[in-house]
């Protein structure tokens, strides 16, 4: 979540004409790191003007002058985003389910222990704080330019992403070799391509070699060139990668899965700027900056011998380590905005609007395969996206499969079942309760308003449960 949605201490404003409730309650959330507004009514609620602002509103319902349900409903008219919890001693299911469906956030029934409303309070905040991130996320989708949210054609604000930025700019007034380490998926090519774009060599060429996918042999003629007939099936001369990228920068990925051998001649292109191509006598002279990435630790690699320490030691010169995306979770919302403009961008079509649950799901999810399966999610969630609404989020396959799908709309054996227990459980504990709401939520652990809502679905009346 980003900074801008947290807040240290939320604000939550408790309105109640009894003077000793209003107190009391005021007492529990501060003793709780809340901060409190008191009101003795709801007009003197209504004319604060901060009262858009705050985090949760709990106010009681039977008030004289308006009431709570009146209270309610003029917040709703004026779309103030605060979650509202209705209090009150004269409740029943029919006034719990007509405030809910009006739009409060839930429903408490005097007396009732302070727990049940700290639970219920914290939950709103909870709330809260999901609605300003969604807000903010459709706001930057709307007004998104390139330097906004990023520099260097990267998204992110974060503490741990700043740090990359200023590492790119020290690196790109240098022309040593950079050895830029992170996981996979967390964009090392991109750190690469903006030291490029902001050093003296932005002129020249880009060449970027993927060292994992080409065999040695393959990989040697690929970077230092080959005379014609070198060897089998060579029927052309060939620069290579080098040559290319002379007067600019060469990016080898993966160099873990370079050889030996291959280490070494590298080495003498980074000491005298000499290519030995393959088949040729004379070596070619080459102007090349180097730029390398590995998804490991480098010195395990030199522990276990897959590079050579001199080696390691030259191309170390600068080091540069992007952190992965469970360390920088506060870009989430930003990139999420980012690649949806791209991908509604490219269908033609506005950007559909991320529910408040799914960005919940994609700010606690670990993201394994880091920014490039986030990539791959909102591409799938703007592709299924319906009546404005984004898809679903699920996780990338190649992680494996999804904890977070929903149940399948249509009935089936297993929701059936589920349905089923969930019922059995809910009437078990208002008989072992006595109907009494309150005490079956908490031994439940759920809300009042869910509790409510599950009464409500299966028709279950606490009255057929009272002793």
């Amino acid at each position: 979540m980003s900074e801008s949605a947290r807040r240290d201490n939320p604000i939550v404003v408790v309105i109640d004409d009894d003077e000793a409730a209003r107190v009391s309650i005021t007492q529990s959330l501060r003793l709780h790191d809340y901060q409190v507004k008191m009101f003795s009514s709801a007009e003197a609620a209504l004319a604060w003007p901060g009262l858009p602002d705050v985090d949760c509103i709990v106010t009681d319902v039977k008030m004289p002058g308006m009431d709570g349900e009146q209270l309610l409903a003029d917040l709703v008219r004026r779309r103030y985003p605060p979650p509202v919890i209705m209090i009150t001693g004269h409740g029943d299911i029919a006034m719990a389910v007509r405030c809910m469906r009006a739009g409060a956030y839930d429903f408490v029934e005097k007396p009732f222990e302070v727990d049940v409303l700290l639970m219920s309070v914290r939950r709103a905040v909870e709330r809260a704080a999901l609605q300003r991130e969604s807000a903010e996320l459709r706001r930057r989708l709307a007004l998104l330019s390139p330097e906004e949210d990023g520099r260097f054609g990267m998204v992110g604000q974060s503490r741990a992403i700043q740090d990359v930025y200023e590492q790119i700019e020290v690196a790109a007034k240098a022309d040593a070799p950079v050895l830029i380490q992170g996981e996979t998926g967390v964009g090392k090519e991109l750190v690469a391509r903006a030291i490029h774009s902001e050093s003296r060599r932005a002129s020249g060429r880009f060449v970027a070699v993927n060292a994992g996918a080409l065999s040695e042999t393959v990989l040697e003629s690929e970077l230092f060139g080959h005379a014609k007939g070198a060897f089998t099936g060579a029927d052309s001369h060939r620069d290579g990668k080098f040559v290319t990228a002379s007067g600019g920068t060469l990016l080898l990925d993966e160099i873990e899965s370079i050889s030996e051998r291959a280490q070494v001649q590298l080495l003498r292109v980074l000491e005298d700027g000499l290519v030995q191509p393959l088949g040729m006598d004379q070596p070619r002279q080459v102007d090349v900056r180097l730029l390398v990435t590995t998804k490991h630790d480098p010195p395990e690699l030199v522990r276990r011998g897959t590079l050579r320490e001199d080696f390691y030691h030259r191309i170390a010169v600068l080091s540069i380590s992007v952190p992965p995306l469970r360390e920088r979770t506060e870009d989430i919302p930003l990139l999420i905005a980012h690649f949806m403009k791209r991908f509604a961008d490219q269908t033609g079509s506005p950007a559909p609007k991320t529910p408040d649950k799914v960005l919940s799901q994609m700010l606690a999810y670990a993201w394994p395969g880091n920014i490039r399966e986030l990539k791959n999610a909102v591409e799938r969630m703007t592709i299924t996206a319906h009546q404005g609404l984004a898809g679903p989020f699920s996780m990338d396959e190649n992680f494996g499969p999804s904890r977070m799908l929903s149940l399948p709309a249509t009935p089936g054996l297993l929701r059936d079942e589920m349905e089923r227990t969930e019922r059995a459980v809910i009437e078990q504990a208002l008989r072992e309760h006595g109907g009494e709401v309150t005490a079956a939520c908490q031994a439940l652990g759920i809300s009042r308003r869910a509790l409510y809502e599950r009464m409500k679905k299966y028709g279950l009346n606490r009255g057929d449960y009272r002793s």
